[in-house]
């Protein structure tokens, strides 16, 4: 978004300079912005390569914008992803980065007076993928007891820690052992 508006200032100083030359194509630019702004990406390219044509100018930000439109993004274990307010932790990644799972950790409390918000709304890792995540622990500094919980075919859920200190999982009851609860971002 920054970006955005950083080439939109560049886009009125721009259209100011062109305001003094007779010819004004400063307009295409503008709509080339307002198609990246949309995510279309083909129709931004068309206007800026109009732009281009009948101006002999080019304007390297947006070449830029428009070459990285609809590149998917990529993520490093380590790295932090925007979730709604909330920064997760890539924890574990794979196709290149390009997908993978992401935490944010919730701290240590006992999973039973927060059943409802994590478990079914917001969900915690299951025991695949916290074991997933404990393949990166040292790149993340995941070292505590976590909460996991698997739902199985016949409505049940159940619940484990995982402790990453030993690498040791233990069945659990919800509400009779503290651990670290990580909410998950799949992405």
């Amino acid at each position: 978004m920054k970006r955005i508006i950083l080439l939109f200032g560049v886009f009125i100083l721009n259209s100011l300079t062109a305001c003094f030359a007779q010819t004004d194509y400063s307009h295409y630019l503008d709509k080339a912005m307002q198609q990246l702004e949309a995510g279309d990406c083909d129709a931004a390219q068309k206007y800026y390569n109009v732009y281009k044509e009948l101006s002999g100018k080019t304007v390297v930000s947006v070449e830029v914008l428009i070459g990285d439109c609809g590149k998917e993004k990529t993520y490093n274990v380590g790295d932090y992803i925007d979730v709604g307010d909330e920064k997760y932790q890539v924890v574990y990644i794979r196709d290149g980065g390009k997908h993978g799972l992401a935490v944010l950790n919730k701290g240590w409390q006992k999973l039973y007076y927060y059943f409802d918000l994590y478990v079914t709304r917001k969900g915690i890792p299951t025991l695949d993928e916290m074991k997933l995540i404990y393949s990166n622990r040292d790149v993340v500094r995941l070292y505590d007891i976590y909460w996991t919980c698997t739902p199985e075919q016949n409505s049940r859920t159940l619940f484990f820690t995982h402790d990453f200190s030993t690498g040791k999982i233990t069945t659990a009851h919800q509400d009779s052992v503290n651990g670290v609860i990580l909410l998950i971002h799949r992405f």
